[in-house]
């Protein structure tokens, strides 16, 4: 990420109230409707995994809970990193580690899985951040990358300001998105970039994702939870076949992945 980027977690420590709420959430709420847009948690049972994104760790409980072996959680926020390491250290001890690093300097053995919920729409350079966490998964591993809403969606200002009225943070320009995080946080951004969000397109993602050396299992566009919100979505995806329209209609992308087996170049001489 940008210094500005990675700025942007780090702005505030709330109190241990504050984390444990986020963790419950993302334990019981968030990261089941997370697998349940994949049709099922895979079976982690014995695996390595790494979460990028983890924030207060919820998801690397759940996975723990589930039978995985060991667990590497990668994140910028401070707050969220320090309560994760400490409540996940309490449960699991060292067979979980929590890094508040910017994950192109994360060096640890490569693992079987790789899980990112709702991180990708922030992170920048997307290439260059992509290319980081891919390098961190084993060949035959498999990888996970679920994100929404894009910034061009109808919501992807993430509900700043609050408001029913879809694409309004397009119709009336940045600034109505900075001032309500100024509201909300207490905090002057001088760009929608500096404030985490980095507007990327559904081809700029597929192209970001065509470079890696994964192979596609599946790619989920708009997938819900269930209810006339999911139904809503995928109708989005009809007149989304229009080019011009698709960065506007895409709200999320569900991406299943397995890394490619290293092979070796063909001129290289194999000693035998």
């Amino acid at each position: 990420m940008t210094e500005t980027a990675a700025r942007h977690y780090e702005y505030v420590v709330h109190d241990e109230a504050h984390y444990a709420r986020d963790f419950d959430k993302h334990l019981h709420d968030s990261s089941a409707d997370f697998w349940r847009r994949y049709g099922g948690q895979p079976d982690v049972r014995g695996k390595r995994v790494l979460d990028f994104g983890s924030a207060t760790g919820g998801m690397i409980h759940r996975l723990m809970q589930a039978g995985a072996a060991s667990a590497v959680g990668v994140d910028l926020d401070v707050g969220s990193s320090n309560y994760a390491r400490q409540r996940l250290t309490r449960e699991w001890g060292d067979r979980v580690t929590i890094l508040c690093q910017d994950v192109r300097t994360v060096a640890v053995e490569p693992v079987d899985l790789i899980v990112s919920q709702n991180t990708m729409e922030h992170v920048s350079p997307l290439q260059e951040i992509l290319d980081a966490v891919v390098r961190l998964c084993k060949p035959g591993g498999e990888m996970y990358f679920g994100y929404a809403p894009l910034w061009h969606s109808p919501f992807g200002h993430h509900h700043n300001p609050r408001t029913n009225l879809p694409w309004l943070h397009l119709l009336r320009g940045d600034r109505i998105v900075l001032d309500a995080l100024e509201r909300k946080i207490g905090r002057k951004y001088a760009s929608i970039p500096d404030a985490g969000f980095n507007r990327a397109t559904a081809s700029d993602f597929r192209a970001a994702f065509a470079s890696q050396p994964a192979e596609v299992i599946a790619l989920r566009r708009n997938p819900g939870s269930g209810g006339w919100k999911s139904l809503v979505s995928q109708l989005l995806l009809i007149p989304a076949a229009i080019p011009f329209l698709e960065k506007y209609l895409t709200t999320g992308m569900y991406w299943h992945l397995r890394k490619m087996p290293e092979t070796v170049p063909q001129d290289m001489e194999i000693e035998r």
